[in-house]
């Protein structure tokens, strides 16, 4: 039960990065570690843009 609790956590892994606008995305670990130097087009298309959310206020 354990390495299935383990494997799903590492599934569920976000980082979260700073593009050079300043705007700040909620980005799946997995799917940044597949490009070397993400463009910002990049981390519009496979992450959540946080800068927007009303609790960053």
């Amino acid at each position: 039960m354990s390495d299935e609790s383990k494997t799903y956590k590492q599934e569920l892994s976000v980082k979260w990065i700073k593009a050079e606008s300043g705007t700040t995305y909620l980005c799946p670990v997995a799917a940044l570690e597949r490009l070397e130097d993400p463009t910002e087009d990049q981390l519009k298309m496979i992450c959540v843009d946080e800068s927007m959310n009303p609790q960053n206020e």
